[in-house]
């Protein structure tokens, strides 16, 4: 009876010990939020961090029932993207910056945008043609994803750059070399990152005499392990003024 009950024990605490693995790994591999920082480079080298964004993710009953939504857009790739009266966007509309957790390097081509004026025939002007350009502008953002323990198994860092200012003989204000590029990414064992970057629309912001280009952009990431799938996104417009907001 003794031996029976030795082993009763050594089974229970065998059972306990590996129920606890398995939620440890599933607190691991499930993230609980994700944070996005505006990264601010100081003189002395230090660097000032500002939570832009912090979206709790949906538990697995909300998925259950049906709370949460996703939608996938396809849109089209090509140079032109998108006109209006008197503005016109080239570039690529949409086009990956993160791929199994590494970023994408595109070598000989360009997949930046310009938001620049059309001629009489409807045809872009080249950015070389206008004047009074800025230098480019950039800001900093980190991404950082948190599990049910505490820790980042996913994080990543990239800028928005954009030149803004130019003019064509005196008039107008344009965008161009806009782009997200990613400068850092750290993906831990058993997650997996992808990031994309896209075009949502343009606008004139200005006059039909003297416009004033903006674009709204969209940086979309998902990260994904064997336990759940979480897509995020987040907004940025910019314009031909240098200005730049994030919502």
């Amino acid at each position: 009876m003794g031996k029976t009950k030795i082993c009763l024990i050594a089974m229970a605490i065998g059972l306990n010990t590996f129920a606890s693995a398995e939620y440890y790994e599933d607190q691991y591999q499930t993230i609980q939020k994700v944070e996005m920082y505006e990264v601010v480079e100081k003189e002395d080298g230090t660097q000032n961090e500002t939570l832009v964004q912090s979206q709790k993710l949906p538990s697995e009953i909300e998925m259950a029932f049906g709370q949460v939504n996703r939608s996938h857009d396809k849109s089209r790739v090509g140079d032109v993207i998108m006109t209006t009266r008197n503005l016109i966007a080239i570039g690529k509309e949409i086009y990956k910056i993160i791929e199994a957790g590494k970023p994408v390097i595109n070598v000989g081509e360009s997949k930046s945008l310009s938001v620049l004026p059309k001629d009489e025939k409807g045809i872009p002007v080249d950015s070389f043609r206008l004047s009074n350009w800025s230098m480019p502008k950039a800001k900093k953002y980190k991404v950082l994803a948190k599990n049910y323990l505490g820790m980042s198994p996913v994080s990543f860092e990239f800028m928005l750059i954009y030149t803004y200012g130019g003019s064509l003989d005196g008039k107008g204000k344009y965008l161009t070399g806009t782009q997200i590029k990613t400068t850092s990414v750290e993906v831990s064992w058993g997650y997996e990152l992808d990031a994309s970057f896209s075009v949502q629309t343009i606008v004139n912001q200005g006059t039909e005499e003297d416009p004033i280009a903006g674009a709204v952009l969209s940086i979309n990431y998902n990260i994904k392990t064997v336990m759940k799938e979480s897509r995020n996104s987040k907004t940025f417009f910019v314009n031909g003024v240098g200005q730049t907001k994030a919502f």
